[in-house]
């Protein structure tokens, strides 16, 4: 009997021995977990060997080992408790292994319910209020909790709840308010209650401020970006503006504004500024390749302090196949009338060669640029340009009328974005809306009086960890404000391309002469759905529906005239937005021919 309960000792030893070391083909999550499967995967050092992950992201293949499963098991179970699944719990791992000698994990989670918010009270010095707030920060709070009632209490939204309260109380002068807390939890019921506890401690003012590291910036135009004055009462949002708006004179590599409390007196807060200057020369230089500008290569010379101590002057030079030259030469002087604006003027001449029509200009524009807040920017400006278009290769230009391919432009240009898509270059929650207005005809040089107008709107909807659904809308239109018809063909609309409708090359689809060459038109709509999907830490993989058209008169949309696209790309994460390829072609229609985009940045 002791001889058959050794040989099944060692069996069962050497079959848990000789799962040690096997290769993982792959992990499959059952049970009332799935949807937190990414929770898991996020949290296991064990991943599956998968032919992808070998070849295209070169990783290293990963041995099953009992202790690494314990390990990531036990970090998994703090991860939930820390997403307040308190009772999760997980059964024995199923092994099998395959007739390649590798081993197929089966995990089963049995989650339980989460622990819920019951109630929140907030106590201010003992008292069961936020009315020493202003309205407007009681709200904050109130509006901008993660922790409310009913929802399930996490760490994470509880720090964060914890700051945003130390935050608002630090905005109206007490920035050393201790933000504690009780629990009271059922175990039973799964329910929390939250109480906070504020305690206000010592009013505080704004000190003297000290101004060091500044050399070509004088510090008077340094304090003129001040958002406070010596005596106010103290504020993070004041120190943080103030940042802002030193940092936009754009003549700083560094600008830490700081405040010291004293070792007594905690009621006055001295400032202390740091700046760095950025160095007064500096170049840029880039070159690349793209479907539809194909070669391109730019460079950029800035030169700081030019005529003021914060006026900057770029010379840029630019050439691609749809720009064969772009210069400018562009002075932009920061803060002038706020803050955070900059006035802008620049002369330029440019070549443009485009599907529909090729082109040389020059003009000028000059604009004012006024940042309100983080999430909007706005811009006024005036633009003059001097066209003239190459009658051979421009479609809609009327044979019978030539002068039209010389003219004159001269008008007022508004602008304005709003925008909470975050992060910038790869977003992955928030909305963009934007606007743009241009009228032509302010002098009397100009006959071609026009209204155009484009808008557009895009939304990041984040629908789990390395999904996010994007969606854009976009519509336009332009008219004469007198009665002739003809619109200047850089001015009309054109659809297709890599940031357009991707079933189509650039300005392929819409109007077009007898020819094919497209000729544009006054109205625009385009919409796009598409899915990306992180793989990895580098890889992003989307799936798109396309749809967009253009319509020869103004203020015309028809929907059942609308034509549609849908592909696949593939793009690699890189320090200036992702790069990679999309694949796309017509659908619902005639057209069939598929449409290669590379690229830099999505689509939209």
């Amino acid at each position: 009997m002791r001889f058959s309960l050794y040989i099944i000792f060692l069996f069962v030893t050497s079959v848990s021995f000789a799962q040690e070391n096997l290769l993982i083909n792959s992990i499959k999550i059952e049970g009332e977990g799935k949807v937190h499967k990414s929770l898991i995967k996020e949290n296991m050092s064990l991943e599956p060997t998968s032919w992808f992950k070998q070849k295209i992201l070169k990783k290293d293949l990963v041995p099953f080992s009992e202790k690494a499963y314990n390990d990531d098991i036990s970090r998994v179970i703090k991860e939930y408790q820390k997403n307040g699944y308190l009772d999760v719990t997980f059964e024995p791992l199923r092994i099998e292994i395959t007739k390649k000698q590798q081993v197929n994990l089966t995990i089963t989670v049995h989650e339980g319910e989460p622990v819920q918010v019951a109630d929140v009270i907030y106590r201010v010095d003992s008292t069961q209020t936020l009315n020493v707030l202003p309205r407007k920060g009681e709200r904050n709070i109130l509006l901008q909790s993660r922790l409310t009632e009913a929802k399930t209490f996490t760490d994470e939204d509880f720090y964060k709840d914890q700051l945003l309260i130390a935050e608002e109380f630090s905005n109206i002068g007490y920035p050393f308010a201790n933000v504690t807390y009780e629990f009271e939890v059922d175990t039973v019921a799964k329910k929390v209650e939250i109480d906070w506890y504020i305690q206000k401690n010592q009013l505080a003012h704004f000190g003297p401020t000290t101004i060091t590291g500044n050399q070509r910036v004088t510090e008077k135009s340094i304090r003129r970006q001040l958002a406070f004055e010596e005596g106010d009462v103290w504020s993070k949002k004041k120190i943080d503006q103030t940042q802002k708006q030193i940092y936009n004179q754009g003549m700083y590599s560094v600008a830490s504004v700081r405040t010291q409390a004293g070792e007594q007196d905690t009621s006055v807060l001295p400032v202390n500024i740091l700046i760095k200057e950025a160095p007064r020369w500096t170049t840029r230089f880039g070159v690349g390749y793209g479907r539809e500008d194909k070669f391109r290569t730019f460079a950029e010379l800035q030169y700081l302090g030019f005529i003021t101590n914060t006026g900057r002057i770029n010379l840029y030079g630019k050439h691609s196949g749809l720009e064969p030259y772009h210069f400018y030469l562009k002075f932009s002087q920061p803060s002038v009338f706020f803050p955070i604006n900059t006035l802008t003027l620049y002369p330029y001449i440019q070549s443009q060669n485009e599907p529909g029509y090729n082109l040389e200009k020059m003009g000028f524009n000059i604009s004012m640029l006024q940042n309100f807040s983080k999430q909007l920017n706005t811009s006024v400006g005036f633009e003059f340009e001097d066209v003239q278009l190459d009658i051979l290769n421009v479609a809609g230009v009327p044979t019978d009328n030539p002068e039209d391919s010389y003219y004159k432009k001269s008008g007022i240009v508004l602008g304005g974005i709003y925008t909470t898509a975050d992060p910038l270059l790869d977003p992955v929650q928030g909305q963009v809306v934007s606007l743009n207005i241009k009228t032509n005809g302010l002098l009397k040089t100009s006959n071609l009086p026009f209204l155009r107008l484009l808008g557009e709107y895009k939304s990041y909807i984040g629908l789990k960890n390395g999904v996010i659904l994007a969606l854009k809308v976009k519509a336009g239109s332009i008219y004469r404000t007198d009665d002739q018809l003809f619109i200047p063909a850089d001015e009309r609309f054109y659809a297709g391309g890599s940031y357009s409708v991707r079933g189509w090359q650039r300005s392929e689809l819409g109007p077009k002469n007898e020819d094919g060459v497209p000729v544009g038109g006054k109205s625009l709509l385009e919409g796009s759905i598409e899915f990306r999907l992180n793989i990895g830490k580098m890889i992003i993989f989307n799936l798109f529906t396309d749809a967009g058209n253009v319509w020869e008169e103004a203020f015309t949309y028809k929907i059942n005239e609308l034509r549609y696209a849908a592909g696949a790309g593939v793009k690699v994460k890189t320090p200036i937005g992702p790069a990679g390829i999309d694949i796309a072609r017509p659908v619902f229609g005639e057209e069939k021919k598929w449409q290669f985009h590379i690229s830099i940045g999505h689509s939209f």
